[in-house]
């Protein structure tokens, strides 16, 4: 069985996902491969798409900005670039990359498992031409809307309907050509297998809910109390954690941090730091930054040493730092949203407010503090790293790719 994954990068959320997912898949004994158009790890089978040379590359870029964009890319990006409006991302269904069902990983593979594609693949070629069994993972909701990655975005923004229809019916003319045996979708959360599921892009698809996995050798609970006095931290107060790129994000609610840092009562009893290369102009006095950090070992052992793990999305699938969190047995305190509610449970892994506001968010972490005493955290790493591990995803998977492989066969 020769899995090859498909997907942008080999970093970032859908990008770790896919890559543990890989990890897992070679520790089961199969022939697994990652095909990204940017790599960013130097992690074993993975492989990136041919670029152009580098000269090349470069004329391209200066004759971009002198407004005379010469690729799909670029005009796409001189595109996106003129959009006015308060989203997060938005990205488009046709790309240059039409050769990709011709790369030799794709050739070779038994099976597809594609991820988070976007300004990757082509959907209008993609699926015509590749003729091979895919199972394709959700890792937002974009597969099956237009240009944005999130329906907030979409309803927001109803200025760039034109723009947005477009991808829309790209994606829809593209997959209604494909038949309902010939591909799966999978979902790491039950919201998200919902939405995928009742879509008129996917919908005629078979679904499944598997959720994403972690290693819990690594993301476990360390029972040290040295992990706070490492890193400096106050004994005396609640350690908060976040951890972000960015605090501009709606969807991912870092305003709702923002508030509560700044409010009396919770300042003095909580000590907020955050993870992440936040811009210092992005910086928010009262919280203590410890910057970008990759090693997952070191970020397991933050997590150790933070008493919660403060999640303000307003959007979400399954957050993979809400997974590690929970695996290193730190509880959650977020908003009852999404994928997010899979997981946290109140007054067992952490809490949740129904109410999607800062008032909503301090009342989940006033419950928290006051009954933090009833927090089993080994009991939570134990219970989330063995249901969400990555061998547990990967016999999962295994079990789906040779159905659909068998599948397609006897078809």
């Amino acid at each position: 069985m020769r899995v090859l994954h498909i997907t942008f990068s080999d970093s970032g959320g859908a990008g770790t996902a896919a890559l543990r997912l890989h990890k897992g898949l070679l520790a089961n004994g199969i022939t697994s491969k990652l095909l990204v158009l940017e790599k960013r790890t130097d992690s074993t089978g993975v492989f990136e798409y041919p670029k152009m040379n580098k000269y090349f590359i470069l004329c391209l870029r200066v004759l971009k900005k002198l407004g005379l964009p010469l690729t799909l890319e670029h005009r796409n990006d001189n595109l996106y670039k003129s959009f006015e409006g308060n989203f997060e991302y938005f990205s488009f269904a046709k790309t240059s990359f039409v050769d990709l069902p011709n790369h030799p990983l794709v050739v070779e593979a038994d099976v597809i498992n594609l991820h988070w594609i976007p300004n990757f693949v082509d959907y209008a070629t993609f699926f015509e031409k590749v003729g091979k069994p895919i199972v394709w993972t959700q890792h937002d909701m974009n597969a099956f809307q237009g240009g944005f990655h999130y329906k907030q975005d979409d309803l927001r923004n109803d200025h760039l309907a034109k723009y947005n229809n477009e991808q829309y019916q790209c994606k829809l003319k593209a997959l209604a050509k494909v038949d309902s045996k010939n591909l799966t979708v999978v979902s790491p959360s039950k919201w998200m297998y919902n939405e995928a599921k009742n879509s008129q892009i996917l919908g005629k698809f078979p679904h499944l809910h598997i959720p994403n996995g972690l290693d819990p050798a690594i993301f476990n609970y360390k029972d040290d109390a040295g992990f706070k006095q490492k890193l400096g931290l106050d004994n005396k107060k609640l350690t908060v954690l976040f951890i972000s790129e960015t605090v501009k994000s709606i969807r991912k609610g870092f305003n709702h941090i923002v508030d509560l840092v700044n409010d009396e009562f919770i300042a003095s009893r909580c000590e907020f730091i955050a993870v992440g290369s936040i811009k210092n102009a992005e910086k928010v006095k009262g919280i203590t930054y410890l910057g970008n950090i990759s090693s997952e070992q070191q970020i397991s052992e933050i997590y150790n040493a933070a008493d919660v793990y403060l999640l303000p999305s307003k959007e979400d699938n399954l957050p993979n730092v809400m997974v590690e969190s929970l695996a290193s047995g730190t509880p959650v305190v977020a908003f009852n949203i999404g994928g997010i509610k899979d997981l946290v449970e109140n007054g067992v892994t952490g809490y949740l407010s129904d109410d999607l506001t800062t008032a909503g968010l301090k009342k989940a972490l006033e419950n928290l503090m006051a009954n933090y005493q009833l927090i089993n955290r080994k009991e939570i790493s134990d219970r989330i790293g063995a249901k969400y591990s990555m061998a547990a995803q990967a016999r999962a998977y295994t079990d789906v790719y040779m159905e659909a492989v068998n599948e397609t066969i006897l078809v």
